[in-house]
């Protein structure tokens, strides 16, 4: 119980002075974080976040209309389609506008066996990738 307590005045602690930030617990077992479609929700298998001014001046991409993948699931759809953790997502199904929420409505709104193509920065090149969504 005193764990808990603990752990629940971290997590309000941390909450209260990171305002903005939304919280994802993931119940892993053994330390499996591998991906798995079994969720509500459509997914590809990726974190995203906004691409910082220092990131997008380097890459040249505009950074009010990118996002920027912070981690590629293991075993999952991206990671299969060759998404890499720091890839710069600029396009979503070839519309230019790739936020964070525009990619997450542009996988949701898929239908089974649809896929979802993102051009991303990566080293100075520009990728299309296209991934399989999965079944939700």
């Amino acid at each position: 119980m005193t764990k808990a307590l603990l752990v629940g005045a971290v997590l309000v602690s941390s909450v209260l002075s990171m305002s903005g930030c939304i919280f994802v617990v993931v119940d892993a077992k053994d330390g499996d974080s591998s991906y798995s479609s079994k969720s509500h929700t459509r997914t590809i298998g990726i974190e995203m976040s906004d691409v910082s001014e220092a990131t997008a001046t380097q890459a040249g991409v505009d950074r009010g209309r990118c996002s920027i993948v912070t981690r590629v699931v293991p075993d999952s759809p991206a990671m299969a389609a060759g998404v890499h953790q720091w890839d710069i997502i600029t396009h979503v199904d070839g519309k230019d506008w790739a936020k964070p929420s525009a990619v997450r409505e542009a996988v949701r709104s898929k239908h089974d066996g649809e896929s979802v193509v993102l051009k991303v920065a990566r080293a100075g090149a520009h990728l299309d990738i296209t991934i399989a969504v999965p079944k939700s």
